[in-house]
């Protein structure tokens, strides 16, 4: 009973997750969290945070229903905070609300936040579920989880290279194909910023913008040593 009770947690949460995935390149430094809200079985509800600033996911998964919450589960992959901030406690909507249960990927690593919300929740009366998919909830929110433990960035390093380990030639050619520059665009457009050195910009003139998919350009950040 309770191996089929969490499989069914997870196929919610997998939706929250998925969910969480349409705010990437929109809402940092904020995390990408998505919910969905459950009554007798099926998803009444869906939501995410579409934009840094705007309504978290939870308020907007309970305001696109159409019929009563009360008494319904909420699913989402990070714990609800339960401070002011740009927006209200997602925390006494929830409560207001009627949610019955709450099941929660992870806890928030903000240590402002961390298992405040759900504390909140519980005295409310309501219950609450942790650690559904909690390694995919954090690998989903790595970004975020490294900045608000540690004040540092999420750096990737980024490196085309022949198989002779030659990172470039006399003739000015591509090293990578097609597939491998998609992907690099994809990553453009998930991260705050984009850095090269001075060389290259004098050597390749490249644009870092955002071209092989839609999205958002990432800042432009040139390092050069003489300055």
């Amino acid at each position: 009973m309770s191996s089929s009770r969490d499989s069914t947690h997870e196929i919610f949460m997998l939706e929250c997750l998925s969910l969480a995935a349409r705010g990437a390149g929109h809402v940092s430094p904020n995390p990408l969290v998505g919910c969905v809200v459950v009554k007798r079985g099926r998803v009444i509800g869906r939501g995410f945070h579409r934009k840094f600033g705007g309504p978290h996911a939870e308020v907007n998964a309970i305001r696109s229903v159409h019929e009563s919450v009360r008494g319904a589960t909420l699913y989402v992959n990070l714990e609800p905070c339960h401070v002011y901030g740009k927006t209200p406690p997602c925390t006494d909507l929830i409560i207001k609300s009627g949610i019955a249960h709450v099941v929660v990927g992870m806890k928030d690593p903000n240590p402002l936040i961390y298992g405040r919300g759900i504390r909140k929740l519980r005295r409310a009366g309501i219950r609450v579920t942790v650690g559904i998919l909690e390694r995919e909830c954090r690998t989903i929110n790595e970004f975020f989880s490294r900045f608000v433990t540690t004040g540092l960035p999420f750096v990737t390093l980024k490196i085309a290279q022949s198989l002779d380990g030659k990172i470039g030639g006399s003739k000015r050619e591509w090293i990578t194909g097609r597939t491998s520059r998609k992907l690099v665009h994809m990553l453009r457009s998930r991260y705050d910023a984009v850095l090269v050195g001075a060389g290259t910009v004098v050597k390749d003139n490249p644009r870092l913008t955002v071209r092989h998919i839609r999205g958002r350009n990432p800042v432009r950040i040139v390092l050069d040593g003489k300055f």
